[in-house]
């Protein structure tokens, strides 16, 4: 019944898709006061305290032992991170909260709007907040001097595939618990506040140690960092870029697989 279209209404293509996004954009207006917190104040916040202030320390006398200001060298990894961060946040609890408290899905669901249909729906509006607060970083990081190049409106695009990569897992896991519980904190004191701090944000992986390094390099986060990094300052070649690129990509598509997966299940049972 949840896949058989009511007459007159299209319910293929991208625009059911998008239904979803429009009315997560209305509810989206009565938050807005957090939403410039996050998107504007944050980053600025990040960029003041690590990348200037710390930035001055470690860029002492002129001498950048990182072949770029430390700025520069932080405020593309600050982006991916931040965004990762959001995404994460937002496929967690709102989720969750269409499930268990709110229903707002079981009610899409009860249109001839399909569960994958939400699903993807829900992702996409994460996806747009994502790009627009990217955007937002990119402005702060420029007026700071983090960009040196003209490829760094590259990072918008590579933070957003970044953290749909990790956001979509987590709305699978969102659509699978049935109690809060610490599923959701453990999520975040153990996979991505760890991700923030050893996925080269502040130094290169190459400082860990070997075991350290082989945690990095199976995260996302240090896979959109080192990318977005590379088309920012240079310095990454073409073999390397197509590797991130397809990992990512890898995450992406076996999450929004899982996603719809328990979209399904969740609102059809």
């Amino acid at each position: 019944m949840l896949d058989t279209p009511r007459r007159g209404v299209r319910t293929t293509g991208l625009r059911p898709r998008m239904r979803v996004v429009e009315y997560q954009m209305y509810v989206g207006r009565r938050i807005w006061r957090s939403v410039f917190v996050v998107s504007v104040l944050q980053p600025l916040a990040y960029v003041v305290a690590l990348g200037v202030g710390l930035g001055a320390i470690i860029d002492t006398g002129g001498h950048h032992p990182l072949g770029v200001s430390y700025i520069q060298f932080v405020a593309p990894a600050f982006l991916t991170a931040a965004a990762l961060q959001i995404a994460a946040a937002d496929a967690s609890y709102p989720i969750m909260a269409g499930f268990k408290w709110i229903r707002t899905f079981h009610g899409m669901a009860a249109t001839p709007l399909t569960p994958a249909q939400i699903c993807d729906g829900q992702l996409i509006f994460v996806a747009i907040r994502i790009a627009l607060n990217s955007a937002v970083y990119l402005a702060i990081m420029a007026a700071f001097g983090g960009t040196q190049r003209w490829a760094v409106l590259l990072t918008v695009p590579i933070a957003t595939l970044t953290a749909m990569a990790f956001a979509a897992p987590i709305a699978a896991l969102a659509a699978t618990i049935e109690r809060e519980g610490n599923a959701f904190n453990m999520v975040f004191r153990f996979v991505v506040t760890p991700m923030f701090l050893f996925s080269g944000t502040f130094y290169p992986i190459s400082e860990l140690p070997h075991w350290g390094q082989w945690l990095a390099w199976v995260t996302p986060l240090w896979h959109g960092t080192d990318l977005a990094r590379g088309v920012a300052i240079g310095g990454l070649g073409a073999g390397a870029a197509i590797v991130h690129l397809a990992y990512l990509l890898a995450w992406l598509v076996a999450g929004v697989a899982l996603a719809r997966w328990r979209f399904c299940v969740r609102v059809t049972r």
